[in-house]
């Protein structure tokens, strides 16, 4: 990612709310409006959710801030100025970063080919417990969601949904399991049947160090996640599945290891 992709993409919110201003993400989906003006949608998304957003804020470049208030970062590189939230700022400078692993790793090239190690945890808990899941790019969110609910012990009594990285109920996937998309009969929702890993990640660039969600139960939501810990070549997961000892497994994907309190 160039300097001007960062800076064009990445823009300060100037707020009269809190005591340092944020950065927001324009390509991100736009915001839900503030406790201010409910009914007013703010542009894209905000990189923390240290401060609240108000619709008085004005949004300008970093080279523009900069100039404003008289330091000399162009660039979202090394530390932040004592003036923006530092949490923005790092989740920016890793943003980058990511990007120019990705273009080392020819990840354009290789998405949808690929298969993953996928370490899911339940929110809260994701010190105590974690499982490891092998997926190949054929495998459906229906092979991956037998197997998450073998460890969570989840059942079909409430909805679950599979989303990108912190979406739960705010999925933009809306996959959910193929019997509860029988009983639903929504047209808004996605059978898991349907979607395959390589579909998943070719609609969100999926790599190492990215994350999917899950939400059971959408009146007193349960939050589940997973990191993507490895990327794997097609013959990589087969040498590893022919080392490993599964602890369960389905036709494309297996549990292959587990921390567990």
């Amino acid at each position: 990612m160039t300097d001007t992709d960062s800076t064009d993409r990445f823009v300060i919110e100037v707020s009269q709310v809190g005591t340092v201003d944020h950065i927001v993400d324009l390509e991100a989906d736009s915001a839900d409006g503030s406790p201010y003006a409910p009914r007013q949608d703010l542009p894209g998304g905000k990189l923390c959710d240290r401060s609240t957003r108000s619709p008085a804020s004005e949004y300008i470049t970093l080279r523009d801030y900069a100039d404003w208030k008289g330091f000399d970062k162009t660039a979202f590189e090394g530390d932040a100025p004592d003036e923006v939230c530092s949490y923005c700022w790092t989740a920016v400078v890793e943003h980058a970063k990511r990007g120019e692993q990705r273009e080392r790793d020819d990840v354009d090239d290789r998405i949808g080919t690929v298969g993953y190690r996928l370490r899911w945890k339940q929110k809260g808990r994701a010190r105590e417990e974690w499982y490891d899941i092998v997926v190949r790019p054929e495998t459906t969110i229906t092979e991956l969601d037998r197997l998450v609910c073998r460890f969570t012990t989840l059942d079909d009594l409430h909805l679950r949904m599979y989303g990108l990285e912190d979406e739960y109920m705010d999925s933009t996937l809306n996959v959910i399991p193929d019997q509860q998309f029988t009983e639903v009969r929504d047209p808004s929702y996605t059978n898991a049947s349907e979607v395959t890993i390589a579909d998943v990640a070719e609609r969100a660039t999926l790599w190492d160090g990215d994350k999917l969600s899950m939400v059971y139960d959408f009146g007193t939501p349960s939050r589940y996640y997973c990191i993507v810990k490895e990327v794997y070549d097609p013959g990589e997961i087969e040498k590893l599945l022919e080392e490993r000892d599964p602890i369960a497994a389905t036709e494309t994907a297996a549990i292959i290891d587990e921390k567990r309190p």
